[in-house]
């Protein structure tokens, strides 16, 4: 019985992911247009060394997280478990659709159009903020911000949402497919 209740709750956790994702994209896709800003410049330059620097980043933030595992408690670290019961039962198709789909539309509105208005730190709050699962454990707090503040920083220095797309996705796919591994061992 616990297992269907469980099952279930996953099942809504992930439509209401989707469904909020779907909102972030429209309101950024909203907010880019309205600044004149929704054009191919936004992933200009492209290329490979968009896409190490994005992947280098994300393997930085992952290599962070696992030190921060082995030094701080495990409760310190409790995100209240909607990670694991969000990644747990997907399939890695799945996990790579879902953390796509998340790093897409998160970059577009926070590093594509509010970073444009509030700057690395004023969209790192925001960023932060929606991360409210968070709001109880002051390191998870700390490390989303201090994640976010990275990827804005890609983001003017790379004058493109390549890499912290591709950051984001990188940190987020690890993160899934590690939680679903864990769960098969």
């Amino acid at each position: 019985m616990e297992e269907e209740s469980n099952h279930r709750t996953a099942r809504i956790l992930r439509w209401n992911l989707y469904l909020t994702q779907l909102l972030v994209l429209l309101v950024a896709v909203t907010l880019l247009r309205l600044q004149g800003r929704l054009t191919a410049g936004l992933w200009l330059p492209a290329g490979w060394k968009m896409w190490a620097v994005g992947v280098a980043s994300g393997l930085a933030v992952v290599a962070f997280d696992r030190i921060l595992q082995r030094v701080v408690s495990e409760e310190r670290l409790d995100d209240g478990g909607l990670n694991r019961l969000l990644f747990q039962n997907l399939s890695c198709v799945e996990i790579l659709w879902v953390t796509a789909w998340v790093a897409l539309a998160e970059e577009m509105l926070f590093r594509g159009a509010l970073q444009h208005w509030l700057g690395i730190i004023g969209s790192s709050l925001l960023f932060t903020l929606i991360h409210f699962r968070y709001l109880k454990q002051w390191i998870l707090l700390l490390s989303v911000f201090g994640i976010s503040c990275l990827l804005g920083g890609l983001t003017e220095w790379t004058g493109s949402l390549i890499p912290a797309v591709v950051a984001h996705f990188t940190v987020d796919v690890i993160l899934g497919l590690s939680i679903r591994v864990a769960r098969d061992s």
